[in-house]
């Protein structure tokens, strides 16, 4: 199976600011493989059930996104230079992202979460991989009001 490395970019736009825009940013985040992707949405609820049995509960804050993105294969330079900038202090940043529950684009507060890859084609002399297979990020909603 040839291998395609023409990678297309602007699925997240990351940043340090809220301003955080597909004009304004950092990194811009490569498109994932079809079917890896999954959009998550969750709501803290403060709920109990009254002397009727019946549920009585409250939404806690906001809704709460998460991002999963996954790579069949990804170029060593795209994936090390959004992971890089993750490990330079870039724990928590913003992220610019399409919410699929509303159907609007929104900059929040968020952080990295579960990253994994696979080496492909390792060179032995230098340890280097030509590419990486099965790579997985996750960008998670600190839930900031």
């Amino acid at each position: 199976m040839p291998i395609n490395l023409k990678e297309a970019t602007g699925f997240l736009y990351l940043g340090t600011s809220p301003n955080t825009s597909k004009t304004n940013y950092a990194i811009k985040v490569p498109y994932p493989t079809q079917g890896k992707a999954p959009f998550t949405t969750s709501r803290l609820v403060d709920s109990a059930r009254n002397a009727n049995g019946t549920m009585v509960g409250r939404m806690v804050g906001r809704s709460i996104d998460k991002q999963e993105m996954g790579w069949d294969v990804i170029s060593c330079a795209l994936w090390w230079e959004m992971n890089r900038w993750f490990e330079n202090n870039h724990f928590t940043f913003y992220c610019h992202y399409f919410n699929f529950n509303t159907g609007q684009w929104l900059t929040r507060l968020m952080y990295i979460s579960d990253v994994k890859c696979s080496p492909d084609l390792v060179e032995r002399e230098t340890g280097e991989p030509a590419f990486l297979r099965d790579a997985s990020v996750n960008v998670v909603d600190c839930g900031v009001i």
